[in-house]
């Protein structure tokens, strides 16, 4: 009786250290698939007078075989244009849109990859600045700053990407990023 009390516990203790809040059940209209996919906030800034600060994400898991497959962070351009409006939902991620479901998309990264869509720089999509003046004093380097430690902090939360392959891509403005 002891030995299946302590199994319970142990249970009941892994289920609340490695759920996910950010898990996505389903979305809206979603068809059935065989992968994870999560979204969520990284507070990248919470230090005062600045006040918080967070980058929006939306992770998707490879189709198959996640645990050999590697990371990529894709970041999209303008600056100001939605990585996860634009590159996860018209260009390449798992689902395509079609005014009331969502479909799969059969050109999908996620696929070969672990898709990482970040919202970047705070302002754009989800992702915001609790400071208004935030957003007058902003340049390219306090966005590679805000990326990496959201980085650094995503990868806390998703340990187990720690060590994978980890490629940065992107489109327009995003190569001012990836370059350095």
């Amino acid at each position: 009786m002891k030995s299946g009390k302590w199994v319970g516990f142990v249970t009941l203790l892994l289920h609340v250290c490695f759920s996910r809040a950010d898990k996505i059940v389903a979305l809206p209209g979603q068809p059935k698939v065989s992968f994870q996919h999560f979204s969520g906030y990284v507070t990248v800034h919470d230090e005062k007078p600045h006040r918080q600060r967070a980058l929006f994400y939306y992770f998707v898991e490879a189709e198959t075989m996640p645990a050999s497959k590697p990371l990529v962070l894709w970041l999209n351009g303008g600056p100001g244009c939605s990585s996860v409006g634009a590159g996860a939902f018209i260009e390449h991620g798992p689902f395509k849109p079609n005014g009331k479901t969502l479909t799969k998309n059969a050109h999908s990264w996620n696929k070969e990859a672990n898709m990482l869509y970040l919202e970047s720089p705070a302002g754009v999509g989800f992702s915001y600045s609790a400071n208004n003046s935030f957003y007058t004093g902003l340049n390219d380097e306090v966005v590679a700053r805000d990326n990496f430690v959201f980085l650094e902090r995503w990868l806390l939360m998703f340990p187990q990407y720690k060590n994978r392959d980890f490629y940065i891509t992107g489109e327009s403005y995003a190569g001012m990023f990836i370059s350095d």
